[in-house]
Formats: structure tokens, C-alpha cells, sequence
């Protein structure tokens, strides 16, 4: 696992673009990721890319977030603040489950919406310092 996430971060660092493009892709991956999107992130990831610039290889190795280990985590963490945000007292009942499920999809679509933004942003400014001061150390290096 440490050493998937060591490749991707290698990959993103020496993948070519501004410390921006790049920080800005890894968010956006990051964020269709964590958001609940049901195994079509790296497809609203090319789609993003067609409009909007920013690193596709950053992109897609932020979506690698989310995964089938961490995605349960996601959703449940993201039910867990929406009902909180929503004040939501949600008992979770194998019988009765179905009944309520509008409320339980109004606490995870808040919870995710927040959780994925506030993700994205923490990785895009986190990525950002690490490949600036990549591109900084590999330059200084070119010039002595």
C-alpha cells in the first residue's frame, strides 16, 4: 500500500506542469474521489479535464483515494457529519431501513459535499508545497 502511494507521488512529481496544474489536478481527483460517485470518478475526471486546466496524471492519481478500502470509510465519515450538520437522529434498522432514506441521503450527500471539499483543499495546497519545493531542489540542482 505505502509503496503504491510512494509510485503515485513520484509519478505526480515529475509529471510536467506548474506546481498550480498539478496541485489543482490532484484536488479535483481528490474530490471526485472522496465524493460518492459510484465507480465513475476517473470518467468525471477525463470529462473535468476537457474544460478545465489541470494535470490529468495529478488527477488521476488523486482519485485513487477512494478505493475499496477507504470508500466505506468515506461514506460512512460523510453520513456521520452530514447528520450532524442536519441534526439527524438516524437509527439504523435492518427492517426498516428503506423508510427513511431520504434523510440518509440528504446526510451523506451534505457530509460528503463538505468532507470532499475540505479533502481537496488540504491535498491541493499539501501537493502544491511538495512539488514546489521538488521543482525548486531539481532546478537548483540543474544550475551548480
Amino acid at each position: 500500500m505505502f509503496r503504491r502511494i510512494r509510485y503515485e507521488l513520484i509519478k505526480v512529481l515529475r509529471s510536467h506542469g506548474t506546481s498550480h496544474e498539478i496541485a489543482f489536478g490532484a484536488a479535483i481527483g481528490a474530490f471526485i474521489s472522496i465524493f460518492p460517485t459510484f465507480g465513475t470518478g476517473t470518467l468525471l475526471v477525463l470529462l473535468a479535464y476537457r474544460f478545465i486546466n489541470f494535470n490529468l496524471v495529478s488527477a488521476i492519481s488523486g482519485s485513487l483515494i477512494s478505493n475499496v478500502f477507504t470508500g466505506p470509510f468515506f461514506m460512512a465519515l460523510s453520513y456521520k457529519i452530514g447528520a450532524v450538520i442536519l441534526r439527524s437522529n438516524f437509527e439504523f434498522d435492518f427492517k426498516t431501513w428503506y423508510k427513511q432514506l431520504d434523510q440518509v441521503g440528504l446526510s451523506l450527500l451534505v457530509g460528503s459535499l463538505l468532507l470532499s471539499t475540505v479533502c481537496s483543499v488540504a491535498i491541493y495546497f499539501l501537493i502544491k508545497k511538495i512539488v514546489g519545493n521538488y521543482k525548486n531542489r531539481f532546478t537548483k540542482n540543474l544550475s551548480t
